[in-house]
């Protein structure tokens, strides 16, 4: 009778048992280069999320921050359907989707994004932040001029304006237009100086926000005539495209402000 050794039977059961069992995906690395849109620089410093979707929702997976030349690098355990977030503070900036296959290394890629930062000095418009709401603080409009509120007048103001990361207008950015009264245009103003907005944000990082109002003034008789109230038109000429979509959208939206007062 022949006996196997120990020896012999552990490496004859261990090299069957390595064709029997399933072997692990190697895990994968997901590179890539994070960039400005507008200044094309290196977003330094920017946090990366890898996350991925289950039944419980969205899990993560890995976290990094971008080198000084906008570089990243992160895991994915194995082979999958991935989701790569950027943002400062949160996974909301920018969410893209990567495919990592088994067995091939992904090449690493451009992000260019609209990196939002305190320093950064240049205004944003309604659809490049968080939320399009522009909100006062505080709850109190423009005042209705009581000559004009005697008189039963109706009109509007247009104001542009930039509202800073603390939530106050720029005394130098402030412009109104199209106003149908002296009076009108004189309330709006002094409400502006003296008003606090919420601040705007991109990714959880407060920016400099431009902003159209449209006010429009009545006289308050019943709920529905103030809905009936006609809509401050943009004026035809006089404004950039950009500017003229901005108010255009005010009036539409929540950039429009009616100011009522009993007669």
């Amino acid at each position: 009778m022949k006996y196997w050794r120990p020896s012999v039977f552990a490496a004859a059961w261990l090299t069957a048992a390595a064709f029997a069992l399933p072997r692990a995906v190697p895990a994968q690395v997901v590179a890539g280069r994070v960039t400005d849109d507008r200044t094309l620089q290196p977003a330094s410093d920017y946090v990366v999320r890898l996350s991925q979707l289950s039944d419980t929702g969205m899990v993560l997976l890995a976290k990094t921050t971008t080198d000084p030349k906008g570089q990243f690098t992160v895991v994915a355990p194995s082979a999958g359907n991935y989701v790569l977030s950027f943002g400062r503070t949160a996974p909301r900036v920018h969410r893209v989707p990567v495919e990592v296959e088994a067995g091939v290394t992904p090449a690493p890629k451009d992000f260019s994004l609209p990196i939002q930062r305190e320093s950064d000095t240049r205004p944003y418009a309604d659809v490049d932040v968080d939320s399009a709401l522009i909100v006062p603080t505080g709850g109190r409009g423009p005042a209705f001029p009581s000559e004009q509120r005697l008189a039963g007048a109706r009109g509007s103001v247009f104001a542009m304006f930039v509202v800073d990361t603390t939530g106050r207008p720029e005394k130098s950015s402030v412009r109104l237009f199209a106003g149908t009264h002296a009076d009108f245009v004189r309330s709006v103003e002094q409400w502006l100086t003296a008003s606090n907005f919420r601040v705007s944000s991109v990714g959880h990082v407060p920016v400099r926000r431009q902003v159209c109002l449209a006010v429009a003034f009545q006289v308050d008789t019943n709920p529905r005539e103030a809905r009936e109230l006609p809509k401050p038109s943009v004026p035809p000429a006089g404004l950039a495209n950009a500017s003229r979509a901005l108010c255009s959208r005010a009036v539409e939206g929540a950039g429009m402000i009616t100011v009522s007062a009993p007669r």
